[in-house]
């Protein structure tokens, strides 16, 4: 084998990791905006909040805030989105469990009190743990929870929600795909190194389960396109809200009576069963 030929070869294996290297480190800086740490002491956690710490499928231990709730009729699994952490979305978390809902909430490794660095391979194993800790610990049947992901949270409930029936799917504030996000911001070259990571469109064809989108139509982050594109491309039953007048960090706000009433009325017609859940409103 000629010299050249070898150099060529080692060559080009060097940039082909340079570049896999030099993408996923574009991805974690766009991507992830963890806080560490809590907000709220944890030597006094409030009723019902309960802290619980999962060992991912390879070996990363994460935190969790559990809201159990006696005869509860459901039980959300929420996914936050790319900045701060889970102890900020207790009060979300904690309205949901108004609802008569258990309510798992996840800090993502690398997150809060989670150990490890976050990825989105990583963040998808986080949601198994997080679900195999309900489904087994916890003895809740999948058929009885619904995923809750907001912002990039939503292309982690989609991950996991691919080949499961779970209840339902709510979404909010979702992204299309990651390649989506970076070329609506202007990253140029940079939008085609990082590949098309978060790529929920194209795991739409793998849900089975009913599903709630909510978009602000002032979202200048994750502009509500994004939403209705899933909307569209959805082959499951799906409904579609429109918050009026909210972006992307004040879609509860705007409205809060509003906001959980959608998600409590779809959660509501699912439960007694076949009500209508197409359209846009």
């Amino acid at each position: 084998m000629k010299k050249s030929y070898i150099f060529a070869t080692i060559k080009s294996v060097v940039m082909c990791c340079c570049f896999i290297c030099c993408s996923e480190s574009l991805i974690n800086q766009a991507a992830f905006h963890p806080q560490p740490g809590s907000i709220i002491d944890l030597t006094e956690l409030p009723s019902p909040i309960e802290q619980h710490f999962l060992k991912t499928s390879d070996s990363v231990e994460i935190s969790t805030f559990y809201l159990p709730r006696i005869n509860a009729d459901k039980t959300i699994l929420f996914f936050h989105g790319n900045a701060g952490n889970a102890s900020q979305r207790l009060p979300i978390a904690k309205e949901l469990w108004e609802m008569n809902s258990n309510v798992l909430v996840v800090d993502y490794r690398g997150y809060g009190l989670s150990a490890g660095e976050p990825s989105e391979a990583g963040l998808f194993i986080d949601a198994r743990a997080a679900l195999s800790f309900l489904i087994k610990e916890q003895k809740i049947p999948i058929k009885n929870i619904y995923v809750l992901g907001r912002s990039l949270g939503s292309a982690v409930a989609i991950d996991l929600a691919q080949d499961q029936n779970f209840a339902g799917i709510i979404l909010v504030s979702p992204l299309s795909s990651g390649k989506e996000v970076a070329e609506k911001a202007g990253l140029g070259v940079s939008a085609v190194m990082i590949g098309n990571p978060f790529n929920s469109m194209e795991k739409l064809k793998h849900l089975h389960s009913p599903m709630l989108i909510l978009h602000g139509d002032q979202d200048q982050v994750l502009p509500i396109e994004m939403g209705l594109a899933l909307k569209d491309a959805s082959q499951v039953p799906t409904r579609f809200v429109t918050i009026h007048g909210a972006g992307h960090n004040n879609i509860i706000q705007i409205d809060p009576g509003s906001f959980y009433k959608h998600i409590n009325t779809f959660c509501s017609d699912i439960m007694h069963g076949g009500t209508e859940l197409t359209g846009k409103n």
